[in-house]
This record gives C-alpha cells, sequence and structure tokens, in this order.
C-alpha cells in the first residue's frame, strides 16, 4: 500500500492496471498485450487473473497477445487472429487446430498451436489468401465463438467504420457510457485523501516552497529592519507591502501552473473509464492544496511583519493576513486555470503576461490619479490594486496613531496624511475583500468550464 507505483516491479504495474479498469465493473474490458516485457511466471500471473475475472465476474475480457506460450495460450476460451487486416482464424481455441487441417494447414504434433498460427498468418505456412478468402470479415465479426453481448458491441463498431465514421465518433460517449460507482461525496473523499497521500510521498515540493518564504521573509525582515514605525522610512515600508504581494502572487501562481498539465492524460483517462466526475476531482484538486496554500503565506506574514516592526495589533496583522490569503488562492487559481487552458510553456509565459499589465495599474508605480483618463478604468480590473490598497488599510488605516519620527522633519507622522496622498479611502477595506474574493470565485468557474471543454474535446 505505500509502494510508490514508479517503484512496482513489471507484473505489479499491469496487476495495478487491471485493477483500477475494474473500479467502475465494466462488462466488457480491452488488454492490449498485457503480458509485454514481462517474464513467463508474471504473465502467468496476469493471465490467471483475467481468467478468474472472465469466469467469476461474468464479463468477457478481449485480450491482444505477442507470442503466447503453449501454457500461456490455454487461458484463452476463443480466439481472432487477422492477416494482411483481415480475420484469418476465428472460434473457440480448442478447434483452431482443427479448423487449420480443414483448410491444409496441419500443426506438427508437439508443435506450439499459437506459434504456428501466427506463421500461418505471417505467410510462412503457404499461401493464406484462399484462407482469408473463405474467413470473411463479416462472418467472422457474427460469428466469432464470443458471448453475444460481445458480438453486438463489435458489430456496432463494425458498422460504423463501415460508414466511415471517424475515430472520435467511434467513441464518443453514449447514455451507456459507464457512470462513476459512488457518489459525489465518496468520490471527492477518494480523490482528496490521494492528493494528499501523493503530496506527503513527495515532499520535496512542499518542502522547498516552505523552505522560500521563511528564507525570503527573513531575508525581507532584515533588509526592511524596524521601518513600520518609523516616519521617516515610511516610502520603504510601502515598498516592503507591494514586494510582499509581489512574492506571495508569482511564488504561488508559478507552482499551480504545472499541475494540470501533468495530470491531464491520467484524469482523462479515468474520467472517461467512469471512475469519478469532473466535478469530484476538481473539488478535490483545488481544496488538497490550501493548506500549503495558507500555512507558507502565514509563515512568511508572521516573520516580516515581526521583523520589520509593524503595528502589533491584532486586528491589523489579521486584516494584512485575510489580504494575502485571499491573492494567494487568487495566484493559485489563475495558476491552475492557465495550467488547464495550455501546456507547460504556454502557462510559464502566460502567467507574466496577465500579471503585469495588472502590475502596472496597481497604483503603486503610478497613483491612479495620474494614469491618463482613457485608461484609468484599466486600475479597477487589476487584482493587485485592491490588494496593495487593502494592505494600506490595514498598516495605515483604521485610526493608527502618528509615526515615531526618526529625523528633524518626517511628512508623513500623520498615517491618515499617507493615505490621503495615495488616494486611498480607509472605507474601501471591505470592498477590495469582496473584490478579491469575486476574482476568485470568477477564476474557479472559468478553471471548471475549461476542465469541462477539455473533456468534450477529448471525446
Amino acid at each position: 500500500m505505500d509502494t510508490q507505483v514508479s517503484c512496482l516491479s513489471g507484473g505489479e504495474q499491469k496487476r495495478l492496471s487491471c485493477a483500477v479498469e475494474l473500479l467502475s465493473n465494466p462488462p466488457l474490458m480491452f488488454f492490449d498485450e498485457p503480458t509485454s516485457g514481462l517474464d513467463s511466471f508474471s504473465s502467468s500471473q496476469v493471465l490467471a487473473h483475467l481468467r478468474v475475472l472472465a469466469q467469476q465476474g461474468r464479463r468477457n475480457i478481449v485480450c491482444s497477445i505477442h507470442q503466447p506460450s503453449s501454457k500461456l495460450f490455454q487461458s484463452f476460451d476463443s480466439v481472432y487472429i487477422l492477416s494482411e487486416g483481415h480475420c484469418l482464424i476465428k472460434g473457440s481455441r480448442e478447434m483452431m487446430v482443427q479448423n487449420l487441417s480443414n483448410m491444409d494447414f496441419h500443426c506438427p504434433q508437439f508443435y506450439n498451436p499459437a506459434d504456428y498460427a501466427l506463421e500461418v498468418a505471417a505467410g510462412e505456412r503457404g499461401d493464406v489468401s484462399n484462407l482469408i478468402a473463405i474467413t470473411s470479415d463479416r462472418e467472422a465479426i457474427q460469428d466469432n465463438g464470443f458471448s453475444k453481448e460481445t458480438s453486438l458491441m463489435l458489430n456496432s463498431a463494425w458498422e460504423k467504420s463501415d460508414n466511415n465514421a471517424d475515430e472520435a465518433d467511434l467513441f464518443r460517449p453514449n447514455p451507456k457510457t459507464p457512470r462513476p460507482v459512488c457518489n459525489l461525496a465518496q468520490q471527492f473523499s477518494i480523490l482528496f485523501n490521494r492528493a494528499i497521500l501523493v503530496t506527503f510521498k513527495d515532499l520535496h515540493m512542499a518542502w522547498l516552497r516552505s523552505a522560500a518564504h521563511f528564507i525570503i521573509g527573513v531575508m525581507l525582515g532584515f533588509v526592511f529592519f524596524d521601518v513600520g514605525n518609523d516616519a521617516a522610512k515610511v516610502t520603504g515600508n510601502v515598498g516592503l507591502i507591494f514586494f510582499l504581494m509581489l512574492f506571495l502572487f508569482f511564488s504561488n501562481a508559478m507552482p499551480t501552473v504545472l499541475t494540470f498539465p501533468s495530470e491531464m492524460a491520467v484524469m482523462l483517462r479515468e474520467h472517461l473509464n467512469g471512475w469519478y466526475s469532473i466535478k469530484a476531482y476538481y473539488l478535490a484538486r483545488s481544496i488538497a492544496d490550501v493548506p500549503l496554500q495558507i500555512m507558507c503565506p502565514t509563515m512568511f506574514l508572521l516573520i516580516s511583519y515581526y521583523m520589520s516592526n509593524q503595528p502589533w495589533e491584532f486586528n491589523r496583522f489579521c486584516n494584512l493576513w485575510l489580504v494575502g490569503i485571499l491573492l494567494t488562492l487568487l495566484a493559485q487559481s489563475l495558476g491552475l486555470l492557465v495550467g488547464a487552458a495550455s501546456d507547460v510553456k504556454m502557462g510559464i509565459f502566460l502567467v507574466p503576461v496577465i500579471s503585469i499589465p495588472m502590475l502596472l495599474f496597481s497604483g503603486y508605480f503610478v497613483p491612479v490619479a495620474d494614469i491618463p483618463v482613457a485608461l484609468r478604468w484599466l486600475s479597477r480590473l487589476s487584482v493587485f490594486y485592491y490588494a496593495f490598497e487593502a494592505c494600506l488599510i490595514a498598516i495605515y488605516g483604521e485610526g493608527r496613531e502618528k509615526l515615531e519620527c526618526s529625523q528633524d522633519y518626517c511628512h508623513y507622522v500623520s498615517p491618515k496624511k499617507l493615505l490621503t496622498d495615495l488616494h486611498v479611502q480607509e472605507e474601501d477595506f471591505l470592498l477590495c475583500i469582496y473584490a478579491l474574493i469575486g476574482y476568485i470565485l470568477l477564476l474557479r468557474v472559468l478553471l471548471y468550464l475549461t476542465l469541462k471543454i477539455r473533456i468534450i474535446l477529448s471525446k
């Protein structure tokens, strides 16, 4: 149970693949060369398990097999051998040798029937054109020794191909597509536990992100040491606040860009197999990262807040912490959305391209009042505008007392004057919070729709 899939042996991986396919309890299962790359013992185990599933599970199992030994060949009930794209041999395995003999292809005594059949198919035992002509394609599909259910499914596929249906149409799910075998809550619980388990089994990224937040927090503390209550260093403190936003955003947006591209192929296969709904996967994958998204920024803010000597008032820190967490979740949402909508290379390019214009209209580099009127409305679309304004209100608003002055004259002894010069209204704090929450919800909805579209396009 604690072994990673990458550490499993070839036979164990084959058996695991068979096991996960059984989650939706399908009546018909296809396996493409399940014994390839395995030794004789592992091959025997895999086919033995498949035979038990076929007999006890009342399901049809279809396998393509590569040069089976005589022992492995005995595991099959029926055979269907192709030559030059046409049906060559069909029907019961026990009658295969007799049927070949009836066509003047006599298998030597003590010879592996499977090897002989493959030699016949390859033309090494004589011309097989007459045998192909006798065994017509449509007769092979209608009378091949399989169960009635299997024959009906194969007939359906044949008729679609006769009508020049493309591959997507052939495999497009219909109302009979397998549905998940458990409800949404159970799916979410299983997927959430799997995501947490994967995180704990591979802690390198978690430790790296935690270490980065700790180290950068300490560095900021030393660079901006004791600037929080000094009126002569207000400009530096405002720069610190802006840098806090930048780090929290990009340190959480960039790693999440890789989440869906690395899992998309697996998710598509599992969803189309009917293991779980896209809603359950979306919820589990989104929530599984939240603890780390909260823990790292909290540690980062505590260190930088204390070392820079910001006002140690509980409500102020909580307000700043709330803005930081919302910005972190927003960054995660943007990273997930970009990763779901594009590949890794494009995602790494798109995040800065989307973010830099919003930084330009954040109000830090150029006050919003100084931006040309024709472009001023763009600041209202910038997430950094709302986050920056909310952080300023958290630190300098809410009736903060006058700052200490370490020089002969300090222009911003009064925090209210600073907010006035920056065109920040204290009563806009809740508006900024609501705006950040609105952006998070919007990005989450777009993320869900993007995943749904990817599912539709993959069919």
